[in-house]
């Protein structure tokens, strides 16, 4: 039985990847800073531990502040320890602000630097070395596509995010003839989650996040080359 590590999915997009593939017959770790449930941050990992637990499937919850790298890489110690391994790693863990540069006080930024490419980087570091050296393995980075139009109006979450592409790109090249596959997946169409209701955007626009979740069990499914 193979095993998925999910990094912020708590609620959201990366509470339906968990569900998605905990369906799909992976054992998951359920990761994400929030523990305690409340109306300005509905879900918790215990909450979407239990739904998975409910259903069938099997998961643990581990506590995971985006920021902290001792917290990042003892969470995939921990779902490596508890499971046997790991397969499958997916960081969407997200601050966002979506305003311009000079909307943009300097500590929201260090925010969306920390949680949205330090925090992603920092994963990396602790899987890589795990997948590499068994040959195989997959990572879902939640980064979009490098184009200019997305930079409009949010410029530093912008760098936060285009960060992480720029890993994925560079990594393709890195890690060819490992058998790891790493893949950068965007929606081109609005996802509902917490923050989209938060920003109060038109649910007439959104996708539902099981569309999303559904591409990352593909992407999980699919037979890397080495």
């Amino acid at each position: 039985m193979k095993t998925a590590l999910v990094i912020g999915a708590s609620r959201g997009i990366g509470r339906q990847i968990a569900l998605t593939l905990a369906k799909n017959g992976y054992n998951l770790c359920v990761a994400a800073k929030t523990s305690e449930d409340s109306e300005k941050l509905p879900g918790t990992i215990h909450t979407v531990t239990k739904e998975i637990q409910e259903s069938g499937g099997n998961a643990i919850p581990v506590q995971c502040n985006a920021r902290s790298e001792s917290e990042i890489r003892q969470t995939v110690k921990t779902c490596i320890d508890h499971f046997g391994g790991l397969d499958v790693a997916v960081y969407n863990a997200g601050a966002i602000l979506w305003n311009k540069v000079m909307e943009t006080p300097f500590k929201r930024f260090d925010l969306m630097l920390d949680v949205n490419l330090r925090g992603a980087y920092v994963m990396l570091e602790e899987v890589l070395p795990y997948f590499t050296k068994k040959n195989s393995g997959k990572v879902i980075m939640v980064s979009p596509p490098i184009y200019s139009r997305f930079f409009k109006g949010k410029t530093p979450y912008s760098v936060s995010k285009i960060g992480v592409s720029i890993l994925v790109q560079g990594l393709g090249l890195e890690l060819k003839d490992t058998g790891v596959a790493v893949t950068s997946l965007w929606p081109a169409t609005a996802i509902r989650a917490h923050v989209t209701d938060v920003l109060g955007v038109d649910k007439k626009i959104m996708r539902k996040p099981d569309i999303f979740a559904d591409a990352c069990l593909k992407i999980a499914q699919e037979e890397s080359s080495r």
